[in-house]
């Protein structure tokens, strides 16, 4: 690919109200330095959460396309995928809910099904988990207050069967993804 041409990024958005904000920040910074072409697609439950935090609107003004899931195939994401209009996949933050699905094969949601048709296709994906070790960790609600979740160890073991599936790359942070971008 020339220098002159865009990165174009499929970026999917769960319903993780935990490190949300960090995501959007970086993604709009992202963009701006490496001058990519975010196309933003949103989960119906990730939809939620970003109202749920007052950045809604900022993901719409930030880039350059934004979409809603209404189904599995609903915008059809993974027919732009086969077709190459994205040099990858980047699903950031990531749910325990959607890291488990796509560890176990099941693809019944818009990103799920859209990050399975991505590997068939060879287009990288990258995936942000939230829930990556056992333990506790402390997020932020949208009101600024701590909130105590607890990770589950089921959680830490879908994350680790993520690492090893071919064609997906878990970011331990969400910062990595700089070095992706800068190697295309």
């Amino acid at each position: 690919m020339s220098k002159k041409e865009k990165v174009k990024v499929a970026w999917g958005v769960t319903g993780s109200g935990d490190r949300l904000t960090e995501c959007v920040n970086f993604m709009k910074e992202l963009a701006k330095r490496h001058n990519l072409e975010v196309h933003a697609y949103l989960s119906k439950e990730g939809e939620t959460v970003l109202k749920y935090y007052n950045l809604l609107n900022e993901v719409r003004e930030s880039f350059s396309k934004m979409s809603s899931e209404k189904g599995p195939n609903a915008p059809f994401l993974s027919g732009k995928l086969q077709l190459g209009k994205y040099d990858f996949v980047l699903i950031a933050p990531a749910t325990a809910n959607t890291v488990a699905k796509i560890a176990h094969g099941i693809a019944d949601t818009l990103l799920t099904n859209s990050a399975a048709q991505a590997m068939k296709v060879a287009v990288p994906v990258y995936i942000f988990p939230v829930d990556q070790k056992e333990g506790e960790i402390t997020t932020k609600l949208p009101n600024g207050r701590d909130l105590k979740l607890r990770i589950r160890k089921e959680d830490e073991e879908n994350v680790e069967k993520l690492r090893r599936m071919r064609g997906i790359t878990v970011l331990s942070r969400v910062e990595e993804l700089e070095a992706v971008v800068r190697g295309f």
